[in-house]
C-alpha cells in the first residue's frame, strides 16, 4: 500500500538537489571569471549567489515581502547607493526587477496572488497607463527615450501596488513605516548637515560648488527634497489627531516641526504651497467626520501651530530666521510679476504651459509620446531656454495625450477618495491614521508635483499612492472582517 507524498508548499525548502548543486558550481564559476575582467560585478554576483543559497528556506510570499519594503527604502536612496562604476544602476533598479521577476516565478509554480479589490482597481488603471504609454512609443520621435519613460513608470506604478498589496496586515503596514521612518530620519540628518557645513552628497547638483546653497539631501535638488517634506509632513500632522498617546503626539509634533522647518530652508514655493494644502485638507477632513468631531480640536491646534511657525518666517521673521535669498525665493508677489513681464523663472513656466498645451493640440489629443516632452520642448522655434516642464500634470498630459492624462486623473482620484473613506469610516485608529495621511499627502502632491522637473523616477510619489492603497486594504479588511 502507498501513500501520496504531501504537496510541499511553493517557496518551501527541500533537500538540496543535484540540479541546485551544479546551478551553484557553475555560478561561482561564473562570478570568478566576471571577477577577472569586472571585479565589482564578479563581487555582486558572488553575493548574490550567496544571498539565493541562504534564503532558500525563506517562503516565497515573505521574501517577497522583505523585497517589497527593501525597494520603498531604497527607491527614496535613489542614485546614492548606485555603484561608482555603473551609476546607472542603483538599488532600486536591481530589487524592483528581481521582484517583478519573482512574482512571475512565483504565479508559474502555480502561487496565488491575492489582490484586493480596493487594490486591483487602481493597480487595473496603472496598468491601462502602462499600455498606453507603450502603444505611444510608436508615434514618438524618440523612441527610446519613449522606452525609458515606460520602464520607470512600470518600475514605480509595480512599487506602488506591492506596498498596497504589502499593507493588507497592521503589522507589516506598521514595519514598513518604520522602515521609511528610517531612511526619513536618514535624509533630515544629511540636510542638517548641509546646512551646518555646505557638504553635498556626490549626488547634489550644489557638490563642489562654492557657496552655500539649501539641502538637497538625498533628493540631488532643493525642489525634489522639499517635494518630499511636503508628502511626509502628514505622516507626523495626524499623530496628535489621531492618537491620544503622549508620545505619538510628542512625535507628531516634533517630527512636523523639523518637517515644516527643513522643507522652509529649501524655499520651495510649490513645497510651501503643499503644506498649506495639508493644512487646509486636514480641517476639512477632520470636520467631516461627524462621529469623531473632537478630532478636529486637535488638528486646530496642529494647523494653527504650523501656521505660526511658517507664516512669519517666510515673511523675514518669526522663530525660524531665513535667509534673504530664501524669503525672496517664497515671494509669491515676485512670481506673480515675472509671469507677468514673462522674465524669469516664473516667465519661463508660463511659457512652458502655453508650449506644452499647443503641443498636445497639434498632437490632436495623442500627446507626443511617452518621455519625448523636453525632445519636443527643445525643439521648438521659440526654446524657452528649460527643455523639462516642471510640471508633472504638464507632463502627463503632453506625454500621454488625453488617454494618458485621464487614467491618471482616475487612478488618483480613485485612490485619494479611497484613502480618504478609511481615514472617516474604519474602526481601528491604525488604519483611519494611514488612510487620513495618505490621502493629506496626495492633497499636498496636487501643488507638490510643480517642484520637480520631472516625477516619473520620483519614488515619494509612488510610496504615497502605495501607502494610500494599503490604506484602502486595511480599511476592506476590516468591514470583511466585521
Amino acid at each position: 500500500m502507498t501513500t501520496d507524498a504531501p504537496a510541499r508548499p511553493v517557496g518551501a525548502a527541500g533537500p538540496p538537489s543535484r540540479a541546485l548543486l551544479i546551478a551553484l558550481v557553475v555560478g561561482a564559476a561564473l562570478a570568478g571569471l566576471m571577477a577577472v575582467v569586472q571585479p565589482l560585478l564578479g563581487v555582486a554576483l558572488a553575493v548574490a549567489i550567496l544571498i539565493a543559497t541562504l534564503l532558500r528556506a525563506t517562503p516565497v510570499p515573505r521574501l517577497g515581502r522583505a523585497l517589497v519594503a527593501l525597494a520603498a527604502v531604497a527607491a527614496i536612496a535613489g542614485p546614492n547607493l548606485a555603484a561608482p562604476a555603473v551609476p546607472w544602476l542603483f538599488g532600486f533598479r536591481i530589487l524592483i526587477v528581481l521582484l517583478g521577476l519573482g512574482v512571475v516565478a512565483y504565479l508559474l509554480m502555480d502561487g496565488r496572488l491575492i489582490v484586493p479589490a480596493q487594490v486591483s482597481r487602481p493597480a487595473a488603471l496603472l496598468g491601462a497607463w502602462i499600455v498606453w504609454s507603450a502603444l505611444s512609443i510608436g508615434w514618438a520621435s524618440a523612441p527610446l527615450q519613449a522606452l525609458r519613460w515606460t520602464t520607470l513608470l512600470a518600475m514605480g506604478a509595480g512599487l506602488a501596488v506591492g506596498i498596497g498589496l504589502l499593507c493588507r496586515t497592521r503589522r507589516r503596514a506598521v514595519i514598513l513605516l518604520v522602515f521609511l521612518g528610517s531612511i526619513f530620519v536618514l535624509a533630515c540628518l544629511i540636510a542638517m548637515a548641509e546646512i551646518a557645513t555646505g557638504f553635498h552628497l556626490s549626488t547634489s547638483r550644489a557638490a563642489g560648488r562654492l557657496g552655500r546653497f539649501g539641502a538637497s539631501s538625498l533628493f540631488g535638488n532643493e525642489n525634489n527634497f522639499a517635494t518630499y517634506l511636503a508628502l511626509t509632513l502628514p505622516f507626523f500632522l495626524v499623530l496628535p489627531a489621531v492618537y491620544r498617546d503622549v508620545r505619538l503626539r510628542a512625535l507628531g509634533l516634533g517630527g512636523g516641526a523639523l518637517t515644516l522647518v527643513l522643507a522652509l530652508t529649501t524655499g520651495s514655493k510649490s513645497a510651501l504651497l503643499a503644506v498649506g494644502l495639508v493644512i487646509v485638507g486636514l480641517l476639512v477632513l477632520l470636520g467631516a467626520d461627524r462621529q469623531r468631531r473632537g478630532r478636529l480640536v486637535a488638528g486646530g491646534a496642529v494647523a494653527a501651530l504650523a501656521v505660526v511657525l511658517v507664516v512669519p518666517s517666510i515673511l523675514g521673521g518669526g522663530i525660524v530666521p531665513l535667509p534673504e535669498r530664501t524669503v525672496t525665493k517664497l515671494d509669491f508677489g515676485i512670481l506673480a510679476a515675472q509671469v507677468e513681464t514673462q522674465s524669469g523663472s516664473g516667465g519661463v513656466r508660463a511659457s512652458l504651459l502655453d508650449e506644452g498645451l499647443r503641443l498636445v493640440a497639434t498632437s490632436d489629443g495623442l500627446g507626443v509620446g511617452a518621455g519625448n516632452a523636453e525632445t519636443e520642448v527643445v525643439a521648438l522655434a521659440n526654446f524657452p531656454g528649460v527643455g523639462n516642464l516642471h510640471n508633472w500634470w504638464l507632463e502627463v498630459l503632453v506625454t500621454g495625450g488625453l488617454v494618458g492624462f485621464a487614467l491618471y486623473v482616475a487612478f488618483f482620484v480613485v485612490v485619494l477618495r479611497g484613502a480618504a473613506r478609511a481615514g472617516r469610516r474604519a474602526g481601528g485608529p491604525f488604519v483611519r491614521y494611514l488612510g487620513l495621511a495618505s490621502a493629506l499627502a496626495m492633497v499636498g502632491w496636487i501643488a507638490g508635483s510643480l517642484g520637480p522637473s520631472t516625477a516619473i523616477a520620483f519614488a515619494p510619489m509612488w510610496v504615497t499612492f502605495g501607502l494610500a492603497m494599503g490604506a484602502m486594504a486595511l480599511a476592506s479588511g476590516e468591514s470583511e472582517s466585521a
